[in-house]
């Protein structure tokens, strides 16, 4: 989730958003870049000391092996660089700590996690609070405010009622950010959700947006709750669903049903978590898909990565996104095929470290460091030098290769993606990116498209 961005995203937000591929739009968005980011493109050096990286709709994070945090991307209308203005940056730019605006004299530090939603960022601190920045029309930066965050703000506690807040949101594990609503795992194994909640995505049984964190409840509740979500080991925010997995690693999901994306056997949207299927089950299930190590919401459709290094996936399937080698649609879970296989599939894909899915594709890292792709690849978001679709897995190409390609990403120590398009952490700690690039959020000082991964450039002095 990482945070994962659909085209769906892109148009519920309607007058404040829509349209982001009109030309016009476009040059604004160049126009709005400074000229000191269009001498920084000729830049040789690279981002390198990262240690986490997330993508948003149209724009990019990065934590830094120093707590600090870097973002990129020409379009910054609601503030999600978090650099103290809506001015875009081509390449990596410092975020602000906590209050500051242009020009920031003081940058975030202590950071430990990061995630990116639609147009909203979250940074966990290494005394367990988070912070946010960005869109906030929904209250997804919670800090009792609907109002767009220029610079990191602090999260307010469960149920705070006061603002600005004299109690903050404590003792979080993890979290993730959706398309317009955010999670926390917290250290005592519940789940807290805020923002918006139009599909029941915050799983507190209502469909009241919220601007600050209210809890999850429990499988089967029904508002008001009496009983809330515990067990939490992980969790996933998708655009309008969101997934976790708890207890014995039992895969549950809430939230928007379309395209069965909850894999409950149903289309049926939930606004309290249920159980998600098990393999081959048809509704009513009688099986439950379990030994769920990670999961990943995407656009319209969901993946779970097993504990034995399988990846199973449900949901939409129109561009081939399940990677099952068809484009049907899928109500619970398929297995995802093998390197080179065509449905049927006889061979499934294993060794597998991380997942992660945008609007229609899906992204594997191997245990090997090795990254496979599969889905839509319109914007080239599989990286393999092509915009043909792949309803099975295809290797990403390394760095400066041209299709066809004859070398591979390799020993990629954490993949993120977003709408359309994809970060790799490297071994030496730099950072590659592939895919739409229409407002600059690969970070390598250009626009356009990228169908083969190309190098994050290094940062550029925080805006003045």
């Amino acid at each position: 989730m990482a945070a994962v961005l659909a085209t769906a995203m892109v148009l519920v937000i309607g007058d404040a958003s829509a349209g982001y591929a009109n030309s016009g739009q476009v040059e604004s968005a160049i126009a709005a870049v400074s000229a000191g980011d269009a001498g920084s493109r000729q830049v040789p050096a690279e981002l390198g000391s990262v240690t986490a990286v997330a993508a948003g709709t149209m724009h990019s994070i990065a934590l830094r092996s120093d707590g600090t945090v870097v973002a990129w991307g020409a379009r910054n209308d609601w503030g999600q660089l978090g650099i103290g203005t809506t001015r875009g940056s081509l390449t990596p730019t410092p975020v602000c700590a906590v209050g500051q605006r242009a020009p920031c004299t003081q940058f975030l530090t202590g950071v430990i996690a990061i995630a990116a939603g639609a147009f909203h960022s979250l940074a966990l601190l290494r005394d367990r609070t988070v912070v946010g920045w960005g869109y906030n029309r929904y209250g997804q930066v919670g800090n009792r405010s609907n109002v767009d965050e220029y610079s990191p703000r602090r999260v307010c506690a469960v149920e705070s009622i006061n603002f600005p807040c004299f109690e903050l949101l404590r003792g979080v594990r993890t979290l993730s950010a959706g398309g317009l609503h955010s999670i926390a795992q917290l250290t005592d194994g519940t789940a807290v959700s805020w923002g918006s909640n139009s599909y029941g995505q915050l799983g507190d049984g209502t469909t009241v947006s919220r601007v600050t964190p209210v809890r999850v409840c429990a499988v089967g509740e029904v508002a008001p709750c009496a009983r809330f979500l515990t067990g939490v080991r992980t969790l996933e925010a998708g655009d309008y669903h969101t997934l976790a997995a708890v207890d014995s690693a039992r895969a549950i999901a809430w939230g928007n049903n379309s395209y069965g994306r909850l894999g409950d056997g149903t289309t049926v949207s939930r606004v309290t978590p249920v159980r998600v299927c098990a393999i081959g089950e048809v509704a009513p299930c009688s099986r439950f898909l379990n030994a769920v190590k990670a999961l990943a919401a995407a656009g319209s459709n969901s993946m779970a990565l097993l504990g034995d290094g399988n990846a199973v996936a449900w949901g939409a399937n129109w561009s081939g996104q399940l990677g099952d080698g068809t484009r049907e649609q899928r109500l619970t879970p398929v297995r995802v095929c093998a390197l080179g296989e065509v449905a049927p599939c006889t061979r499934f894909l294993y060794g597998i470290r991380h997942i992660a899915g945008g609007d229609s594709h899906g992204i594997a890292q191997l245990s090997s460091g090795g990254v496979l792709a599969w889905g839509y690849n319109g914007t080239g978001q599989l990286g393999d030098g092509t915009t043909a679709r792949r309803l099975t897995p295809v290797r990403v190409c390394a760095v400066g290769q041209v299709a066809p390609c004859t070398k591979y990403l390799s020993l990629i120590r954490a993949v993120s993606t977003s709408y359309q398009h994809n970060l790799a952490l490297q071994p030496d700690y730099t950072v590659a990116a592939w895919g739409w690039n229409e407002f600059g959020h690969i970070g390598n000082g250009t626009f356009g498209i990228e169908l083969i991964p190309v190098q994050v450039l290094a940062p550029r002095p925080a805006l003045r």
